[in-house]
């Protein structure tokens, strides 16, 4: 009794830690409050002229678009170092991580381009001046096809993403309805504009950006939510660490 009673003593007392389903909520809820509140407070910022940080490029719109991207991809890099070491996504740990670490490097490339409007100035530099086009997808304006290409490579990335995160059905979800979300803003942006009327673009161009904030939110959410599950199962399943006297 006496050596049990001593080893209690000696024992740390830890807090315990919060639910990972609590944790999960909160950074939903959180997810779902800048969705709802950063359009709406760009647009009463510059009101009458509510579209003035949202529609163009290298506004606060796109700024936060950008954080977005790189917190997403600060997640994929996270759970490229927590994936169990035989992942049933692929053959085996190593395959996993290597799809996380390309994630990762997908989505800080993306946010480089939001931050910068590097395919904008592709376009209004060399493509949109020679009139290049498709001549496939007569929508499309002149130079409005690179984000096309973009999707195209997303969507061949799109089922090892998938494999990583079909194991958590609240990523998976969030996955599924980012990749539609996306989809229908490279649809928005493919569009060509030039007949349209001032007000009709304008109106056009912020839903496709807000659609856009929507699309990168739900991705976050997506890596997140399985970045966390996985270390909540690390956490479970590793030893006690013994007390340093």
């Amino acid at each position: 009794m006496v050596m049990l009673s001593r080893r209690s003593a000696a024992t740390p007392v830890v807090s315990p830690a919060p639910a990972p389903s609590a944790t999960r909520q909160r950074l939903v809820v959180g997810l779902a409050l800048v969705a709802t509140l950063a359009p709406a407070g760009l647009a009463l910022a510059r009101y009458p002229s509510w579209w003035a940080w949202i529609a163009p490029e290298q506004t606060p719109m796109t700024w936060l678009q950008s954080v977005v991207l790189v917190v997403t991809a600060v997640g994929a890099l996270l759970a490229s170092h927590v994936v169990p070491p035989q992942h049933p996504a692929a053959s085996g740990g190593r395959s996993a991580a290597r799809t996380w670490l390309l994630l990762a490097l997908g989505l800080a490339a993306l946010a480089a381009d939001e931050r910068f409007a590097l395919h904008e100035r592709v376009r209004d530099s060399l493509l949109a001046p020679r009139d290049v086009r498709l001549p496939f997808l007569p929508w499309v304006g002149p130079g409005d096809f690179l984000l096309i290409g973009v999707a195209i490579v997303g969507l061949a990335l799109l089922p090892r993403v998938w494999r990583l995160v079909r194991p958590d059905p609240a990523a998976a979800a969030a996955l599924l309805l980012g990749v539609v979300l996306a989809a229908l803003a490279v649809a928005a942006d493919s569009v060509d504009p030039a007949t349209w009327s001032l007000a009709a673009e304008r109106v056009e161009q912020s839903a496709e950006e807000v659609v856009e904030l929507w699309s990168g939110l739900c991705l976050l959410a997506a890596v997140w939510l399985r970045a966390l599950g996985m270390l909540d199962a690390a956490s479970a399943t590793s030893p006690p660490v013994a007390a340093t006297p």
